[in-house]
């Protein structure tokens, strides 16, 4: 008999957002349900303040480190992926030449990689090989026990790309427990590889992710429940009753004047970002966008902590504040999952958004974030400085599979320039409505409804898979 009757994997801060900032638990908890959530830090003091006040049941779960894990993982790619026509994953191989040219261990072994996927496309059924062996590589006793001692009905992975959590979702079948995959990320199908553990049933965010899991798994749509985004489902409170002006003032902006909000990512994808943000400064204080316009920089986590900080970025956005220009730095904690954030960043990031001109940022899923709350996103997919290398150039990322669709609607245009970014900029503050349906079309095909009901939505999906009733009309 079940112990648990649903349990999530988090393995990622951002996916500790999407089940614990939306309330998602609590409600399965408030309908009866007994929920559990596994995750590799049971410290954290985000995750665990929520889950001890809700009554979730707590699980440390560490995959135990295997003989050439890491090696493994770089070379999962060549073995099951086509990457000349993938740019996100072709560019992780570029990359590894590019920037380890005096590792030889490193280089031996991307191109020993490279070989075996020219190799693999001659000769299929290396292909099918390594999956078997991939299989066989997931076994783990250990995760045997402690999926039997928790015994949950439903298990649901969150990062399926990660190993722990592929590790678990292979111990479910083996012991036929249920699984599920429920996405944090609107790039996990396209940009991360195959996963290495599939599930009974999906959870997509609106038709292009129900659309992916198709084309890439061959999952029948049966099978796949198109729900929203419950993260998302905060915007929409937001949107209806903002609270902006607290938040401003706290950051020490005049919350009657208009502001611009720029999103950043790390330099390993947009390298001469900075300028661009320190132009954008400079060009508010000269009133390019009026005499009152402000200017909220947010960093992304990947700016603040991991291994693609950049400490001369950080103090030149320090340097760049003034009384019209702020720096909103993220309210991480102190965690071993990447970019765990605190309860309450989330409403913060929501009224910003609801509250900004335009948001501003190369590409992240804050762009989906600013259209939840309506308002217009400009992408900054450019080098202001000097032309790069194209595999270094931020203007790379528009190839990426999950930001080409994105972009293909209208709904986000890309800046070409400094004076095409201030063309955009100058069209979207003197007309909010710019753009309009295009902008409806983007965020129906990524979220679908827009109605504030996804985490609603999601329960149903979770009550109708732990069932096997049909409760989703």
């Amino acid at each position: 008999m079940s112990q648990i009757d649903i349990c999530y994997i988090v393995s990622h801060g951002f996916a500790a957002r999407m089940v614990l900032q939306t309330g998602l638990l609590e409600r399965l908890v408030k309908q009866g349900k007994r929920v559990g959530l596994i995750t590799p830090d049971a410290n954290d003091p985000n995750i665990k303040a929520v889950c001890e006040a809700s009554g979730i049941q707590l699980y440390e779960f560490k995959n135990e480190t295997k003989r050439w894990s890491n090696q493994y993982l770089q070379m999962r790619k060549y073995f099951l992926e086509d990457i000349e026509n993938n740019v996100a994953l072709l560019e992780k191989h570029k990359r590894s030449r590019l920037d380890n040219k005096g590792n030889i261990k490193r280089q031996a072994l991307t191109m020993l990689s490279y070989f075996v996927y020219k190799l693999n496309k001659v000769f299929p059924f290396i292909r099918t090989r390594f999956k078997k062996y991939e299989t066989k590589y997931l076994e783990s006793p250990e995760a045997d026990k402690f999926l039997n001692k928790i015994a949950p009905g439903l298990l649901v992975a969150t990062y399926p790309v990660n190993l722990t959590e592929g590790t678990l979702l292979s111990a479910a079948k083996r012991l036929n427990i249920q699984t599920c995959i429920h996405l944090l990320s609107w790039d996990n199908i396209s940009c991360k590889g195959h996963f290495p553990a599939l599930a009974d049933k999906y959870i997509a965010w609106g038709p292009i992710m129900a659309e992916e899991f198709q084309s890439y798994y061959d999952i029948s749509q049966d099978e796949i429940y198109q729900c929203g985004v419950p993260h998302f489902d905060a915007h929409i409170d937001v949107k209806k009753e903002p609270n902006i002006k607290p938040f401003l003032q706290k950051l020490g902006l005049d919350s009657e004047h208009p502001y611009l909000f720029f999103a950043m990512s790390a330099p390993r994808f947009c390298p001469q970002e900075i300028d661009i943000v320190e132009w954008l400064g400079k060009e508010i204080e000269a009133n390019t966008f009026g005499e009152k316009m402000q200017l909220i920089v947010r960093p992304h986590p990947q700016n603040v902590t991991g291994n693609m900080r950049d400490e001369k970025w950080l103090g030149r956005l320090d340097n760049m504040i003034t009384e019209r220009v702020k720096v909103d730095y993220p309210e991480l904690v102190d965690s071993k999952l990447q970019w765990s954030m605190k309860q309450t960043d989330m409403i913060r990031l929501s009224n910003m958004l609801a509250g900004c001109s335009v948001c501003l940022n190369s590409g992240s899923t804050v762009s989906i974030d600013a259209m939840m709350v309506d308002r217009p996103v400009v992408l900054t997919n450019f080098d202001p400085v000097e032309p790069l290398y194209y595999w270094y150039s931020a203007t790379r990322m528009m190839d990426f599979p999950h930001l080409k669709k994105f972009t293909s609607f209208g709904g986000a245009p890309i800046a070409k320039s400094f004076e095409h970014l201030e063309e955009l900029l100058k069209m979207y503050i003197n007309n909010p409505k710019a753009n309009w349906e295009l902008r409806q079309k983007t965020r129906y095909m990524q979220c679908g409804e827009n109605d504030g009901h996804a985490t609603e939505r999601v329960c149903k999906a979770l009550e109708e898979i732990l069932s096997g009733e049909k409760v989703i009309a």
